[in-house]
């Protein structure tokens, strides 16, 4: 037997997870509904309350998932779980519809208690420690597990450890981080409640036109406030209705393996394997695949033609996108990091927008905004500096013009999890011990630590987003409610 392997005698296993938002929950949802996963104890450890996290842990009605109910959900079998939550809680909605991301935080929490009364009847007692943890290694005694500490200089015993820690430090560029302190800075969008609190007549910049920026926007716009985005592209996400399992599959991943992605070809080739998927889906006569999409180069512009499109049904590619992201991720499972990343940056231009689509509702708000005057998209960075009286001053470029915000909004994204596998821990936690170049650490197929040598795999599991090394697309609960799967199925088999 490898000794990662071992078990302390007479004990069901010690299990720490890493993180308690909804990848956790996640896998915290598959332990319960296996019954051959029997831990004498499960520790939760987050700062946060369990099962909300960053991503649904807004209280915000306006702010709303961009994946449907049906992918939404903690496990994959059969029909949405989330469908089945809110309709018997008598919320009249499909599984097509996009939902408050509050409700979906509140399905998360109850599913937890859930979980906890459920383990508990199998003697197993679940707690959370409000905490984060700094380092993971391996326990003095060989086969007596990992030794999990924390920032409050406590630790914990552990048989069996799970990483599920999403990326919560924004992105802030270099030229602010000087300015962290800066009372008009605000390094990301959320909570949300610090938007809402800036004054009515503010004029805020907001640095960023996808996501983050988006939620940023849809609390900001009040009748009086005047909000500005921008980033290098100026391009803001498409426009999407539905995000759902396809009815009829497309083959698109049997398509992707009979491509060669360094080929000088591949680009053409994946185009077309991307277009016939399209006209696959497409439940009848739909407009050709050029009039699908927005060319206007004014961001608001396109935006009300996509927003157009859509509510006239004339935008078949989003019947694929939800394929294509399941293809994408089982084809480049276990390639090298930097071959995968290097592949996706290829072609992020042709389906970056589509991916992260935005929901018909956030753009016809959006759209609003952007007519009443309210909203302004601009292409480029401008040269930031404090104002001397609050504030700042911001230089476009080249126009050289000079304007002056009242607050800028950092919302250009997340890091990655900050977790390595440098040092002489199994792995390090947080920004003092990994820096922007640490790779993801190594997992296996089962999704377990693999660190260098030939001790074999260790008891540690990797999951969401800190399971990137082998998973292209990990901000999306779909892909964290598989990996749960397989760390259920795993945790059973030993």
């Amino acid at each position: 037997m490898n000794r990662r392997d071992e078990r302390l005698p007479g004990t069901g296993g010690r299990l720490v997870v890493v993180g308690g938002g909804a990848s956790a929950t996640a896998v915290l949802h598959q332990l319960a509904r296996h019954p051959d996963v029997r831990p004498d104890a499960v520790t939760v450890v987050d700062p946060r309350p369990a099962g909300f996290g960053l991503a649904f842990g807004t209280t915000d009605p306006r702010l709303r998932c961009n994946t449907s109910v049906d992918v939404t959900s903690l496990h994959r079998a059969g029909q949405s779980d989330l469908l089945r939550y809110l309709s018997g809680r008598g919320w009249p909605v499909s599984r097509a519809d996009f939902v408050p991301r509050a409700l979906v935080g509140q399905y998360c929490r109850e599913r937890f208690a859930q979980m906890r009364s459920t383990l508990a009847a199998r003697g197993c007692a679940l707690r959370q420690v409000t905490a984060r943890v700094e380092a993971v290694r391996s326990a003095v005694r060989p086969g007596q597990g990992y030794l999990v500490t924390l920032d409050d200089g406590s630790t914990l015993d552990a048989t069996d450890v799970v990483v599920a820690v999403g990326g919560d430090q924004p992105r802030v560029p270099e030229q602010l981080r000087d300015h962290a302190d800066h009372p008009d800075l605000l390094p990301g969008p959320y909570p949300s409640a610090r938007l809402r609190a800036l004054p009515e007549d503010a004029r805020p910049l907001v640095l960023g036109t996808k996501l983050s920026a988006i939620d940023a926007a849809l609390v900001l716009c009040t009748a009086r406030r005047q909000i500005t985005l921008c980033s290098p592209s100026g391009e803001l996400p498409a426009v999407r209705e539905h995000l759902c399992r396809p009815a009829r599959p497309t083959g698109l991943l049997a398509g992707l393996r009979t491509l060669d992605h360094r080929s000088p070809d591949f680009d053409r080739a994946l185009t077309k394997l991307l277009v016939r998927a399209v006209r696959q889906a497409s439940p009848g006569p739909s407009p050709a695949l050029g009039k699908q999409f927005g060319t206007e180069p004014e961001a608001l512009q396109r935006l009300g033609t996509e927003l157009r499109q859509t509510e006239a049904g004339a935008n078949a590619w989003q019947s694929v996108i939800a394929e294509l992201i399941e293809a994408l991720n089982d084809w480049t499972q276990g390639w090298p990091h930097r071959d995968r990343d290097r592949l996706l940056a290829r072609f992020r231009p042709l389906i970056a927008r589509h991916i992260s689509a935005i929901p018909v509702s956030s753009a016809r708000s959006l759209a609003q905004h952007g007519l009443a005057g309210r909203l302004t998209v601009r292409r480029g960075t401008p040269v930031l500096a404090p104002a001397p009286g609050g504030g700042w001053h911001a230089r476009w470029h080249p126009e050289g013009r000079a304007e002056h915000y009242t607050q800028v909004v950092a919302a250009s994204g997340y890091r990655p999890p900050a977790v390595c596998t440098h040092g002489p821990d199994l792995l390090a936690f947080g920004t003092a011990a990994c820096s922007a170049d640490c790779a993801p650490p190594p997992t296996d197929a089962h999704l377990r630590l693999t660190p260098p040598g030939d001790g074999g795999p260790e008891r540690i599991w990797m999951v969401g987003a800190a399971g990137g090394a082998r998973t292209a697309i990990v901000n999306y609960l779909w892909t964290a409610a598989a990996q749960a799967e397989v760390v259920a199925r795993t945790l059973a088999a030993a």
